[in-house]
């Protein structure tokens, strides 16, 4: 009596001899008729089947499942297999399969199972593998794949079993894989792989098996790791992963100490080693260790990374102590909320690095020491917020490069000196508190090309500070309470450089309805003031009379000699004293 190989050898060969009587409408494979319209499974898992796969096995169109597993199959997987557009299940594993992965594989969108393991498959993974957009189960390893992991394996959105082990696939790890956020098994151990570990790798919150060992990876293991809250299976050793570990990795719900679910042995990773891992860091190559960059710094007891802190929000928890120079490594830093609490000392400098900072809160604090100036390195600021603080000096001149600020508020401090020419040029600054200071000498005319409401309290304040007249037309009525003490002999020297007729711009200009005037006349004299229209036609005999000297002002309420309201457009406001003539164009808007 034959074994069963025996048995099934001599029944190949009988079958050989004397052939296979298919009809038209069937497919011979292996000495057996396959009916083209009813074959819709075929399972010859472990059959001892020897030879090629036969080319016409594409022409079974209605094929759902081929399993021809554990065989002794050899040759190429033909490409007419990408013929079976209905096939769910597509099993070849451990065979003795070669050659490449045909690229007709793509044509099977409605696959959900792709084996193909243990086989002597080579070449690339075809890109085309994307198109498998059913694909819940990816098995490719042990094999002698190379080439890198096609980005396109980014595409099969409903993916979670992955296994490309114990190839010799190359390259880096495809940001793509990211997007498998169905993803449980991730199995990429034992190629070539180089590069770092992307960030996107985060996004995998169902994942449960990392296993990355015996490749090169390098670089640093990202901070988004701590998403993938569902992990049990951590191997990365065996690689040229460097630098800190994340400071934040001991939130994951990992048996850090359980050396048969996590290896992180066989690295670069440099000290000081979070509590967790202690006592399973194992050996480390630390030699290169002094010249990486530090990328997570200690604030106020909490650990903070530059890659994912883009913000911090720590107003009003109490923080006592400085602000840490350390701070100004945090470049990804857009919010920065210190408002409320207890600090201390200077504003660090380094607070100037900080250049994608939107929002700076540190009001309402216990801060001394002057304004840095290297805060005008804030080139994204739009807010800025000081007040409620002892900080004292000048406003520093660099506030002026903070030309994107819209509030700007500093209040309640003890600043000193004169408001900077510079910040005349913060053309969309909508809100300015300055008031409550020791601000003090006089405001540059041109303050008033900002465009601030400057008679609604709401958004602009200047008051209890020690500034000095004249003061900008704009400001005239809206100084609030000033401490003139010290004005005398300011204004007493600012009117001997003043020694001649002078004639300033109309503010607001152009203006509706009102718009004011403002003229030094460096002796008493007759003054007369008339307003022409763009005809030369005289509009309004606005003043005719003495005027002692200093400084004077007037304010038109464009409307002409008869009291009745004037028409848009332009206007020449002429002044004569003595033998001193000045005109200035107005402009009125309707």
């Amino acid at each position: 009596m034959f074994g069963s190989k025996s048995n099934y050898l001599f029944l190949f060969f009988f079958g050989f001899l004397i052939g296979q009587d298919c009809d038209e409408d069937e497919v011979e494979l292996w000495s057996d008729c396959y009916s083209i319209d009813s074959t819709t499974h075929i399972d010859l898992t472990a059959q001892n089947i020897y030879g090629e796969i036969p080319p016409t096995i594409g022409d079974l169109i209605n094929l759902v499942y081929l399993d021809l597993a554990a065989n002794n199959l050899s040759g190429s997987i033909p490409d007419e297999i990408g013929n079976l557009l209905n096939l769910n299940y597509l099993y070849l594993q451990n065979n003795e399969l070669s050659g490449s992965i045909p690229t007709t594989i793509g044509n099977l969108t409605n696959l959900i199972g792709l084996k193909l393991y243990g086989n002597q498959l080579n070449g690339a993974i075809p890109s085309e593998i994307g198109n498998l957009t059913s694909l819940a189960y990816l098995s490719l390893f042990m094999n002698e794949l190379s080439g890198h992991i096609p980005p396109e394996i980014g595409n099969l959105s409903d993916l979670e079993h992955l296994y490309l082990y114990d190839n010799a696939l190359s390259g880096p790890i495809p940001t793509e894989l990211g997007e498998l956020t169905h993803l449980s098994q991730l199995y990429l151990n034992q190629n070539q792989l180089t590069g770092s570990l992307p960030s996107e790798i985060g996004n995998l919150i169902n994942l449960t098996h990392l296993y990355l060992y015996d490749n090169q990876l390098t670089g640093l293991i990202p901070s988004s790791i701590i998403r993938m809250t569902s992990l049990n299976y951590f191997w990365i050793y065996e690689n040229q992963f460097a630098g800190e570990l994340p400071c934040n990795i001991c939130e994951m719900d990992l048996d850090w100490d359980n050396t048969t679910l996590v290896k992180i042995s066989e690295n670069q990773f440099c000290p000081p080693y979070p509590d967790c891992i202690m006592d399973n860091i194992d050996s480390q190559d630390t030699s290169n260790c002094a010249s990486i960059p530090q990328r997570q710094f200690d604030l106020w007891g909490d650990c903070y990374m530059i890659e994912n802190t883009d913000s911090l929000n720590l107003g009003n928890m109490g923080l006592t102590g400085n602000i840490s120079p350390e701070i100004g490594n945090l470049i990804n830093l857009e919010y920065l909320f210190l408002h409320g609490n207890e600090l201390i000392g200077e504003i660090p400098e380094e607070i100037g690095n900080l250049v994608n900072l939107k929002y700076l809160y540190l009001y309402d604090n216990e801060l001394t020491g002057q304004i840095p100036s290297s805060i005008g390195g804030l080139s994204s600021l739009t807010q800025l917020f000081l007040y409620g603080n002892n900080i004292s000096g000048t406003i520093p001149n660099s506030i002026g490069e903070l030309t994107g600020l819209k509030k700007l508020f500093l209040y309640d401090n003890q600043l000193t000196g004169e408001l900077p020419v510079e910040m005349n040029d913060l053309l969309d600054l909508e809100y300015v508190y300055i008031n409550d200071n020791q601000l003090s000498g006089n405001i540059d005319v041109n303050f008033c090309d900002l465009n601030l409401d400057w008679s609604n309290s709401l958004y602009f304040n200047i008051s209890n500070n020690q500034f000095c007249s004249p003061y900008p037309i704009c400001l005239d009525n809206y100084m609030g309470y000033q401490d003139t003490m010290s004005c005398g002999n300011i204004l007493s020297t600012l009117e001997q450089d003043i020694n001649t007729y002078k004639v300033f711009d109309a503010y607001p200009n152009p203006f509706n309805p009102i718009t004011t005037l403002s003229y030094y006349l460096p002796n008493s004299a007759q003054v007369t003031i008339i307003i022409y229209d763009i005809h030369g036609r005289v509009i309004n005999n606005f003043f005719n009379g003495f005027q002692e000297s200093g400084h004077r002002s007037i304010t038109w309420y464009a409307k002409n000699d008869s009291g009745r309201p004037v028409s848009a457009g332009i206007y020449f406001l002429t002044i004569v004293t003595g033998d001193f003539t000045d005109t200035k164009k107005m402009v009125l808007l309707k």
